[in-house]
């Protein structure tokens, strides 16, 4: 699915999960996982520092339009999958070099994500918060969350009461 330039990708999938997560309802049938990619190049380096630089961009610019920019902690996220040109330590690095100075690594507490995922030839980046809130933006999981009983204790099931019953009316 592809969004137009009014729509950030970003957006759009954390207000659908955060729909999923609160109602419990996916809306959609086949679809496991999201991953919203805010842009995509070819897999060389000079053209993932132009494109980190341009999503961090105008990441910073929505951030610093709700206030100044205060320091943050962030992690990369990185998939790779069908690409052996580069290594994950040279991907890491050029997208770290394009993260403004008020922003520290933390891979255990962070506050921002930069998903990159790569794809054959193909990088693409999007910067998210709350990435491991929202299980990673993966849908069938919040759902499944958000619908198990609160409280359910071993033998405390419903086919479990059902059959207490009917042990109690003489039926086995």
């Amino acid at each position: 699915m592809s969004c137009t330039p009014p729509v950030d990708p970003a957006k759009l999938v954390t207000k659908h999960v955060e729909n999923v997560q609160e109602t419990g309802v996916t809306r959609t049938k086949y679809t496991h996982r999201l991953t919203p990619v805010s842009g995509t190049c070819v897999a060389n380096l000079p053209e993932l520092h132009s494109l980190c630089r341009r999503t961090v961009t105008a990441y910073c610019a929505q951030e610093n339009t709700e206030g100044s920019p205060k320091a943050r902690k962030y992690k990369i996220e990185l998939r790779v999958r069908n690409h052996n040109t580069l290594t994950r330590m040279e991907i890491i690095q050029e997208v770290a070099k394009c993260m403004p100075s008020n922003y520290n690594v933390d891979l255990d507490d962070p506050d921002v994500f930069v998903l990159v995922e790569v794809f054959k030839n193909t990088f693409g980046v999007s910067i998210v918060e709350d990435y491991y809130r929202f299980q990673k933006f993966n849908i069938m999981e919040l759902a499944n969350a958000n619908n198990e009983p609160e409280g359910f204790e071993k033998g405390a099931g419903r086919v479990q009461d059902k059959k207490q019953d009917d042990n109690d009316n003489g039926i086995l």
